[in-house]
């Protein structure tokens, strides 16, 4: 599409009971910032730069290697880029009963995040952050993805035209 966007939408559910059940330090490692602060860790402010060349005393990354900091970033992901927003969920409680052995019932949070990229082309923004993620975040034992979407959003309406003439007018 010439001039337009593409939007992955995403419904994350994260298991909050486990996720804070872990120990902050074990948290942060996962994320790859500061819990408080949301400063990159080794950093004072949110808005610190992430860098992934930062090593310990021992020689070791600053932001382990597997998380969902440095995997997501696009120094990590040969130039990648989107421009993303997540905005949090909360359905409440599920029940849920599993039928067979070990016929168990429970309640459990159905909470997490809306997850909202955009990016020119979904196979060079979206799609490969998406695969090294998959493969490789600490944050997968945490979260289930349970809804996708991928929205073309035409661009603007020329003077004398309309939104989406560029998709009917070829």
């Amino acid at each position: 599409m010439e001039g337009g966007t593409y939007t992955v939408v995403r419904r994350i559910r994260i298991t909050l009971e486990h996720w804070d059940n872990t120990e902050v330090d074990f948290q942060e490692q996962v994320f790859g910032r500061h819990k408080y602060s949301g400063a990159p860790i080794g950093k004072k402010s949110e808005f610190d730069a992430v860098d992934l060349k930062e090593e310990d005393k021992d020689g070791n990354p600053v932001i382990p290697e597997n998380s969902h900091v440095r995997l997501s970033n696009q120094a990590s992901n040969n130039g990648a880029q989107i421009l993303r927003r997540s905005y949090s969920y909360n359905d409440s409680t599920d029940f849920y009963i599993e039928r067979w052995p070990p016929w168990r019932q429970e309640t459990e949070y159905d909470a997490g995040l809306i997850f909202v990229a955009h990016q020119s082309d979904p196979r060079k923004g979206f799609i490969p952050i998406n695969d090294r993620l998959a493969k490789f975040d600490m944050m997968n034992q945490f979260t289930t993805h349970v809804g996708s979407a991928v929205f073309a959003v035409p661009p603007g309406a020329k003077p004398g035209s309309y939104i989406g003439a560029g998709l009917f007018e070829a």
